[in-house]
């Protein structure tokens, strides 16, 4: 039998033959094609394979405000929006592009007279509790909306449109009137389980424990909640659904942790509490320690705040006065300084790079001297304090040119900014800082003030008559403004009508030039949003926020885990 070489024993006797330097030289041989080996196979194991994403990992967002629930037809702020888009799904939704894509919609049709959308729906989808997703579904959110009883903020928006489920997976919504800029509509909700909800009544609705403890199609479903000392939903905690239809999400467990103001968020990522946080403006940029380890993302918006004049107000009716008030204000400092340039300015209403703002177009510049011009050519004279006055209508004693600004605490600094402006040219203002809700309680719904710097949000289809057209000028109407202008009403009537972009922008280019001569506003800045997350997250491919909750739109395909695979 032929000696073998690979039994033990043979290599026990041979290696009790060598001596030691023969025992040196053979280690350091076999050491050497040991690592030659595992060279030469790591090499050819990483050529065949790659590294993907895979599943695994939990991601944790700071949420700059509290929820009240998660009930998406009852969403009031940034915070319940943000969750209902990772609990629940819309028709339509906002993609990482700002481009309006089908969700649970996978197609639809427009009837040739404008009214009738007929919405095909995505088939095999279900809810979090494995029950069957249908029309109904559709039909029944629709109409919970419609109803005063169930309280809705988003009634006004639907009233006269009729839901009609054609059959599973087909639904037809009937408007009164051919209305262009309806598909956005689409996008501002997500769909209720009717198999749930239709067993509460609508006076229960506000109230019912469905509203925090969320049943719904979105790429996470609801684990638990954690309140406060105070009683206020302090964190939320979301898993992966593995049914979602447009792909199980790679990320397996998300955090969403909510905190009082933007600042307390960002300590918190200073901290190390949370990986990600998205930033109104970029305000708080700077606070951010360290973004070595992190991705920023500065994504332009459809947002435009501006400074609102009463135009019923007894000194801003004057439309001189708006026009001086106008020149006054240095918009470009105000970017520089609040927003670290990351925003463009606002020339009139409509947000930069919408159908009807034109690039051409101009708006007011930074003029003081023509502010003084304006005031002193229309009667107005500085008094011993240095302020502008005087007499108005049939009054015997000058009126001091003096008005109060109501804002919130976060926009507080371009507040104070616009009271120096005013200052130096001889107008005194007085600021008001209150809160979100006093805002919308006492101000938005009363339009019970002077002037209110806010911020307000368009969707890409570009509907400026819900902020501008004389009827929105009444609560629930958000012509803070007050203002009534014939010709503006019959153009943005007509406008909801043009389906053809370009000739709908003709028509809202000639809108904002007839706003920008009134000058009801002080236009001054669309803000990008600032989105910061660590660079452990994977795979987030975003350019534009149409909302802010648009940036979890692909959050499925996020990741944290990777795995090696053959190719």
């Amino acid at each position: 039998m032929p000696h073998s070489y690979f039994k033990f024993h043979y290599w026990i006797k041979f290696w009790k033959h060598l001596n030691f330097k023969e025992k040196f030289w053979f280690g350091i041989f076999s050491i050497v094609i040991l690592f030659s080996i595992s060279f030469l196979v790591g090499n050819f194991y990483r050529s065949q394979t790659t590294i993907i994403p895979a599943q695994g990992g939990t991601y944790v967002e700071a949420i700059p405000e509290s929820p009240h629930n998660f009930n998406p037809v009852l969403s009031t702020n940034d915070a319940d929006r943000d969750v209902s888009r990772l609990i629940f799904s819309s028709l339509f939704k906002y993609n990482e592009r700002g481009e309006l894509v089908p969700d649970l919609a996978s197609s639809y049709d427009i009837s040739k007279d404008g009214k009738t959308y007929t919405i095909k729906l995505k088939s095999g989808i279900t809810w979090h509790d494995g029950e069957q997703f249908s029309s109904e579904d559709v039909v029944f959110t629709i109409n919970a909306i419609q109803n005063s009883e169930y309280a809705s903020p988003l009634r006004n928006s639907w009233q006269g449109i009729k839901a009609e489920a054609i059959d599973t997976n087909i639904v037809a919504l009937t408007l009164k009137t051919p209305y262009a800029a309806f598909t956005p509509n689409l996008t501002l909700f997500g769909i209720l389980p009717k198999h749930i909800w239709k067993t509460v009544m609508p006076q229960n609705f506000p109230l019912a424990e469905f509203n925090l403890k969320p049943i719904g199609t979105g790429p996470y479903k609801f684990i638990k909640l954690q309140k406060d000392s105070l009683g206020r939903i302090a964190s939320v905690n979301l898993l992966a659904n593995e049914n979602y239809f447009a792909g199980t999400p790679l990320i397996k467990n998300v955090i969403l942790k909510f905190y009082l103001s933007e600042e307390e968020a960002v300590s918190a990522f200073n901290r190390k509490e949370v990986d990600g946080i998205l930033l109104q403006t970029a305000q708080n940029k700077n606070q951010i320690r360290s973004t070595d380890n992190s991705i920023v993302f500065s994504l332009p918006s459809l947002r435009i705040y501006a400074v609102f004049l009463n135009t019923d107000d007894k000194i801003l009716k004057d439309k001189n006065v708006r026009l001086a008030i106008n020149y006054a204000i240095n918009r470009e400092e105000l970017i520089s300084k609040l927003l670290s340039n990351e925003g463009k300015i606002a020339i009139g209403p409509i947000p930069p790079g919408l159908p009807g703002s034109s690039p051409d177009m101009q708006g007011y510049g930074y003029l003081p001297l023509k502010t003084k011009d304006i005031l002193e050519k229309s009667g107005w004279t500085k008094d011993e304090t240095g302020v502008y006055a005087k007499k108005l209508g049939k009054d015997k004693e000058a009126t001091s040119l003096k008005f109060s600004i109501i804002t919130t605490k976060s926009i507080q600094l371009a507040a104070t900014m616009i009271r120096d402006y005013l200052k130096n040219v001889g107008i005194e203002s007085e600021l008001k800082i209150i809160s979100l809700g006093e805002l919308q309680q006492n101000y938005l719904k009363t339009k019970n003030y002077n002037a209110i710097l806010i911020g307000e949000s368009y969707t890409d289809a570009t509907d400026p008559y819900v902020f501008w057209h004389g009827a929105a000028i009444k609560d629930p109407g958000l012509n803070l403004s007050l203002y009534n202008n014939r010709k503006v009403n019959k153009i943005l009537e007509d406008a909801r009508l043009i389906s053809d972009l370009a000739k709908r922008a003709v028509k809202l280019e000639e809108f904002q030039k007839l706003v920008l001569s009134d000058a009801p506003a002080v236009f001054l800045y669309s803000p990008n949003y600032i989105y910061v997350v660590k660079n452990s997250v994977k795979n987030i491919n975003l350019s534009k926020l149409n909302v802010s909750s648009a940036r979890f739109s692909k959050i499925n395909e996020w990741s944290i885990e990777t795995e090696r695979v053959w190719r």
